[in-house]
């Protein structure tokens, strides 16, 4: 019974551990700002160009706090729009926490690559101390849910 239970547990403990496209700005770990704050260093960016979606994502970081602007462009006339998610690793209670944070970016377009297509979002700050911020692109709905996404990852930035 012990193992039963156990096992249950661990089977939940997944489910509830698995990457959500919560999107970076509906979490704790991310915040709106109006631009990048002063002393914040441009690190680079990272993208990819998958399945009629295109995704970019620069960083600016101070001390491990970064800043993300992120734009998408859906390119192909497929029935999907895009977006995409980002992960990293925090620093929370003395030490990073080992495992990956999965976030939605807050921007997706359904342009289908018309004239002027695409859609960026400026600024998100992290509330925590990020590192191995990667990103990749992922088809999503009409009101910008994830569908799914592309297998690899671009970065870490």
């Amino acid at each position: 019974m012990r193992r039963i239970l156990i096992a249950g547990a661990a089977a939940v403990g997944l489910l509830l551990g698995m990457p959500g496209a919560a999107s970076a700005h509906s979490t704790d770990d991310w915040y709106d700002v109006g631009s990048v704050p002063s002393g914040y260093g441009y690190v680079g960016s990272s993208s990819s160009h998958v399945s009629g979606v295109y995704q970019q994502v620069q960083m600016w970081r101070s001390n491990n706090y970064v800043v993300l602007a992120g734009y998408v462009s859906d390119t192909k006339t497929d029935g999907y729009c895009g977006t995409a998610q980002i992960r990293y690793e925090i620093y929370d209670n003395g030490g990073w926490v080992g495992h990956w944070h999965y976030r939605q970016m807050p921007v997706y377009d359904c342009s289908t690559g018309t004239t002027g297509g695409g859609n960026w979002k400026r600024y998100v700050k992290s509330t925590y101390k990020v590192r191995n911020v990667s990103s990749r692109a992922c088809h999503a709905t009409s009101s910008g849910g994830i569908i799914h996404c592309e297998s690899g990852w671009h970065g870490p930035i």
